[in-house]
This record gives C-alpha cells, structure tokens and sequence, in this order.
C-alpha cells in the first residue's frame, strides 16, 4: 500500500501549466497534483523558474494568475490539493537589488525567498551575495546544491553560509541516486554537516521528473537516518509556516 505522508509540504516544484519547464499544459499539472494526493500530500509551493535574460522572467502577479487558474481546475476536479505561491529564483547579478525590492515571490507568503545556484559559474559571487543578504536579514533557501558539480567540493562554504543562517533544500531524488552518485554522496556529507533542512520534489512532469509515489516514499524511510531526515523537515515546515 502506499505511505501516507502526513503534514509534509513540497516546498519546491515545477506545477505551473507553461511557465517554464515543468507542466506543459493543464492536463500534465493535474496529473502531478494527483500524484501528490496519492501519498497524502495536501499543500504544494509552486515555483517556476525566475531566469531573467529569459522567456522564464515572469513577474509576481503571472505567477499568481497561474496559482489562481490552476487551484480552480484542481477544485473542480475535486483534487484535494493546495497550491501556494513561490518562485525558484535563480542567482543573478540583480539578485540582491530585486530581493531587497520585494519584486520577487517569497515561499507562501512566509518571507523565505528559494534560491537556486547556477550550474555552470563560478560560485564566489553567489557566497558573496548570500552573505549580504543573509545580513540584511532576508530568509534564504539554497535549491538543492547537492545537483550543482561546482559546489561538491566547496560545502564548506555553504556550512558556513548555514552557520549564518541559510537554509538548504536537497532533492528527493538525490536521496534516492536519481541524479547519480556524486550527487547522492553530497547530499548524503549535507546530513552530516547538518546542513539538509527540507527535501522537495523539484517535481517537472508526471514521468520522469514526477513527485514521489508511495513505495519510493518508503525508500526515503528505509534510507539510514531516513526517518530523521523527514523529521526534520516537517519541523523546519512547521517554522516557516508559524
């Protein structure tokens, strides 16, 4: 049978109909959000991608347009799934300028703003930038660095980052080696480090790039330190949401 996930909230996915390049259309997100309802997730962020330079540069109220539309479709066809705003913003040279603006989505309203590291540059700047903003006192989530080849070797930047109060996000996926190994040893030494304080889907499609289904759950519980992991997540859900 599949596991109910109790009072866990994915804080990072790509639900929105034809925002970027998570669901294409309608049809595709309602098929994601009944995979949430299967395993008993009942709230989603939805955070399309914030690349400006890009077709994928929409602004605040696009994105909550899109929220509004999709959360009628899910209430008509009485999924019972919520969807709350947010965006996965990614590290730019504005970055700190448009935060400190208030231009961008925080997750849920919460004032935690989702940062996603570049794949492919370097990564002083983005220390640089988190830095300051983390003295301003902006609340910042780094998404899943565990992905990002460039910062296998440097997480001991990103615990100190977390020592001064970044929060970071780790792919399910990675737990499970869906992005192979090297990813999964780093998101395995971010543990360690106490430095993983939410797992998200990153969910893009309902096939390859799908939320959990309920016996990949149970994988996530039969990993060592697995249960902790959830634990954990769910507590640090609980802060943002209180």
């Amino acid at each position: 049978m599949p596991v109910q996930i109790e009072n866990f909230i994915d804080i990072h996915s790509h639900i929105l109909p034809g925002l970027d390049d998570g669901a294409k259309d309608m049809a595709e997100s309602l098929e994601i959000a009944r995979r949430y309802e299967s395993t008993g997730i009942k709230k989603v962020i939805a955070t399309p991608h914030f690349l400006p330079g890009t077709a994928w540069a929409f602004k605040k109220d696009v994105v909550l347009q899109s929220i509004r539309e999709l959360q009628a479709n899910l209430d008509q066809n009485r999924i019972g799934l919520q969807v709350l705003p947010g965006m996965e913003i990614a590290y730019h040279k504005r970055l700190e300028e448009r935060l400190l603006a208030n231009s961008l989505l925080p997750l849920a309203e919460s004032g935690y703003y989702l940062i996603e590291p570049s794949f492919h540059g370097e990564q002083d700047s983005l220390q640089e930038c988190l830095q300051s903003l983390l003295k301003t006192g902006k609340k910042l989530i780094l998404a899943h660095p565990e992905r990002i080849d460039r910062l296998h070797n440097r997480l001991e930047m990103i615990e100190s980052l977390v020592k001064q109060g970044l929060l970071i996000q780790v792919n399910t996926g990675s737990l499970l080696g869906y992005f192979g190994p090297e990813s999964l040893n780093a998101a395995n030494r971010l543990h360690q480090k106490h430095c993983l304080h939410f797992i998200a889907s990153d969910a893009h499609n309902p096939l390859k790039r799908a939320p959990l289904n309920g016996d990949e759950w149970l994988k996530i519980f039969a990993l060592q330190d697995g249960e902790e992991i959830l634990r954990i997540c769910n507590n640090n859900i609980n802060k943002i949401f209180t």
